[in-house]
């Protein structure tokens, strides 16, 4: 899959003079050196001296500079770090700056279903919004990460805190996999070999073991083969709701998480799209994995013969499997994409443009021309820029 994901948001460029124009909703304070992503309205921002405050749509700083670092709103809460005893410590804050949860965790994850894994004297555990511990240390992923650079001599034992989706949170109990909800009752017993988590409302977990080869006889042949090790368990798949339900199996192998209604999945050495009914929108036709769906869309690479693949394209297709646009990599005048931020956020996506950052659409249009040294993602209706000249201005998104 070389370069998919370099390539997947180019554009017809020739349209880049006509591309509408994005509207500055405002220009920072010159003191401002740096914003991040708006989520719920406010983004941080970074002060002379390493302080975080938060500031809104407008450019008012809502929520004072304190903070020695700061994250993204999610729930209506941030992680933001303060220095305690000359080392940093996690709380959460409010949209008000209320800091409701203090200070005092050596590392803290995102809210999710209001649950917050945070790790406090080396335990993880789940908290509420107050701060109250609500799971335990039983209920976050533990990993073996095994150093293969060495032949698997040098294993890591990990802590892994998953978030909670549609209320569940995926666990493993043993060598079984199940999902507890948010009070930690199993909603979803552990049952099955292997899990991924929910996602667009439903789980692809394991399903029945296949039945391993065989050669039947008593010939000498048959007598060998059947006495070679056996490689791993293989399974079927299954696909379950919020509450257990088997939805349907399938015996397609490499079933990704479900976004906007469809799957990408794999069989026969190709890649097709798949509904929440295990009804084919696409058969197995891409040889290459296709970008993973985003704001109701995917690409698939299709290579040229010129040098460089310059008169390749990308094919873009809907969440249906309708084909809604074919894309040239490269212009006449030889301008390509060289990154991307590889997902579209507010049905934009970021593309570099030789130095420079623009935005595309979901059409592959481009909407914002390639002008700017640096770029945050319109994760709503704002996004922090950085000009030429190294001025920070803050956009409108010129599709919502």
């Amino acid at each position: 899959m070389k370069n998919i994901v370099l390539l997947i948001a180019c554009c017809l460029f020739a349209k880049a003079a006509v591309a509408q124009q994005p509207l500055i909703a405002f220009v920072p304070d010159k003191d401002i050196r740096d914003i991040g992503l708006f989520s719920e309205g406010l983004a941080w921002a970074l002060t002379p001296g390493g302080n975080y405050g938060y500031m809104d749509t407008t450019g008012k700083m809502v929520i004072r500079p304190q903070f020695r670092e700061a994250g993204t709103f999610r729930e209506g809460l941030a992680i933001v770090g303060q220095s305690v005893n000359g080392t940093i410590r996690y709380g959460y804050v409010n949209r008000q700056g209320r800091l409701v949860v203090p200070c005092h965790y050596e590392d803290a994850y995102d809210f999710s279903c209001g649950r917050a894994a945070v790790r406090k004297n080396d335990v993880w555990e789940y908290i509420d919004r107050q701060g109250k511990t609500v799971l335990g240390p039983a209920f976050i992923r533990i990993d073996s990460i095994i150093d293969k650079t060495y032949g698997g001599a040098y294993t890591e034992i990990k802590a892994r805190p998953l978030s909670f989706h549609n209320g569940r949170l995926l666990v493993r109990k043993g060598k079984l996999h199940g999902f507890v909800d948010t009070a930690g009752h199993w909603v979803i017993p552990p049952a099955y070999a292997w899990a991924r988590e929910f996602s667009d409302g439903v789980a692809v977990v394991a399903g029945k073991e296949i039945q391993q080869d065989s050669m039947p006889g008593n010939s000498e042949l048959a007598q060998l083969y059947n006495k070679l090790p056996a490689g791993g368990p293989e399974y079927t798949t299954l696909v379950i709701d919020s509450t257990g339900k088997p939805l349907f199996t399938t015996a397609v192998k490499g079933l990704e998480e479900f976004v906007d209604g469809a799957a990408l999945f794999y069989q026969d050495d190709k890649w097709g799209l798949m509904d929440k009914k295990g009804n084919f929108l696409i058969a197995p036709t891409f040889a290459d994995q296709p970008y993973p769906v985003s704001c109701g869309v995917f690409f698939t690479q299709v290579n040229g013969n010129a040098e460089g693949n310059r008169d390749g394209y990308l094919q873009i297709y809907n969440t249906t499997g309708q084909s809604t646009g074919k894309t040239p990599l490269c212009n006449a005048e030889g301008h390509c994409i060289y990154d991307s931020h590889r997902a579209f956020f507010a049905g934009l996506m970021a593309v570099q443009v030789e130095d420079k950052w623009g935005f595309v659409d979901t059409t592959g249009k481009m909407v914002i021309p390639p002008v700017y040294k640096k770029i945050s993602d319109f994760a709503e209706s704002h996004a922090a820029v950085k000009t030429a000249d190294g001025t920070l201005q803050v956009l409108r998104n010129p599709v919502k």
